[in-house]
């Protein structure tokens, strides 16, 4: 029993190296098969071919060896099941079909005012027949979700982003439509999984992803794996405080930097700042205060935004200084409307970290849209890839 045990595993193993090598290289003839994995070409030839007959390989085209026949190619097969991801947010519904190579093939962006007033189901049943996907070709759904989610399944929310009925209206009705997999994690954890993979950072093993909009939070890829920490609240950095005020009440950054904060932070001082630009473009009234007045006024100069967004980049440069330190990582990825405001933010975070980490760190903006929709379809394929090879 032992050794037939073995020989199952053996074989599971050598099926595993296949597809994963074909995956990340493409088309390959069995010959070289055998070569780079260093196994058998009798092997590799059973292996191959019982993963054909499963469709999961596919052969095609031909080899360019010079001498004898040419030999025909083996080559993964994406289209062998696919998966969805979807993009919670407050006011917004995304959802994509992803192959297994994580090559988008169709999106749909829906916004509404209340979760009442979406069906989210049917949106994404319309979706798959609209593209002539069956609901049996989907293996895996990833979701992407502002909050802390506890078990990878329903969440603890923490958040107050978006309203919890949305979450188990969506995963209650996929489970009752659909036979496939789910598996729910935070956004910005997929956003740093996506950022990767869309713009080719596959290759840094450390990586610090930090969005500052509405709220702020992050994303931790540590040694080249997602970090969620002991309770999967890894990343929530909102709590976190770059300063003590004058008064002595501690400040969160969330307070003082997220879009949020900023608001707040305006609506407090207005009436002192009755000469600005901002001022004159809210009419004078607290009401107008919006984060687009505030970008319009800081283009033109305003001095009060100015200096406010200075702070606001100083307290977020301290943040990632802190992180940084202690983590030793040397790439840091900043996205979301905040460090989009102005070209100034980027670089005084920047100017802050130098002056902070006593090793070279690199912030940047992010370059990957729709990040964590591409890190939901991650998810859901490595589910599907690992439960098809075992």
């Amino acid at each position: 029993m032992t050794h037939a045990g073995n020989q199952s595993m053996v074989k599971k193993n050598n099926q595993k190296a296949i597809v994963k090598y074909l995956m990340h290289n493409g088309a390959t003839s069995r010959a070289d098969l055998a070569k780079i994995l260093e196994v058998s070409k009798p092997t590799i030839s059973k292996n191959t071919n019982e993963l054909i007959e499963e469709n999961i390989l596919i052969e095609e085209g031909k080899g360019d060896n010079e001498l004898g026949k040419k030999s025909i190619l083996v080559n993964f097969n994406k289209d062998f099941k696919y998966v969805l991801g979807i993009d919670i947010s407050k006011r917004r519904f995304k959802i994509t079909l992803g192959d297994l190579l994580c090559n988008v093939k169709y999106t749909l962006d829906i916004e509404y005012n209340h979760p009442d007033d979406i069906d989210c189901l049917a949106f994404i049943e319309d979706f798959l027949h609209n593209n002539n996907i069956v609901k049996s070709d989907i293996y895996c759904i990833g979701i992407s979700y502002p909050g802390i989610i506890s078990n990878g399944t329903f969440p603890n929310i923490l958040s107050e982003k978006v309203n919890q009925i949305k979450l188990k209206k969506l995963t209650n009705a996929i489970e009752k439509a659909f036979d496939a997999k789910t598996i729910i994690k935070n956004d910005i954890n997929l956003a740093v999984i996506g950022e990767r993979i869309i713009t080719g950072l596959l290759d840094i093993d450390n990586l610090l992803y930090i969005s500052v909009d509405v709220g702020i939070g992050a994303g931790l890829i540590i040694n080249g794996k997602l970090y969620e920490g002991d309770r999967k609240g890894a990343g929530e950095i909102g709590f976190t405080i770059p300063n003590i005020q004058a008064d002595g009440n501690y400040v969160n950054i969330e307070e003082v930097a997220s879009k949020t904060g900023i608001i707040k932070i305006i609506k407090k001082d207005f009436n002192k700042i009755n000469q600005s630009i901002l001022y004159k473009l809210c009419n004078g009234n607290i009401d107008n205060i919006s984060m687009r007045n505030f970008a319009i006024a800081l283009k033109q100069g305003d001095t009060y935004c100015q200096q406010l967004i200075e702070k606001v980049s100083m307290y977020l440069g301290i943040t990632i200084a802190n992180i940084t330190s202690l983590l030793d990582i040397e790439n840091v990825i900043i996205s979301g409307d905040i460090p989009n405001l102005h070209e100034s933010v980027i670089n005084k975070i920047n100017e802050v970290v130098s002056q902070l980490v006593p090793f070279h760190t690199s912030v940047n903006i992010a370059r990957g849209k729709e990040s964590s929709l591409i890190g939901a379809v991650n998810i859901a394929i490595e589910i599907t890839i690992n439960d098809i090879l075992d």
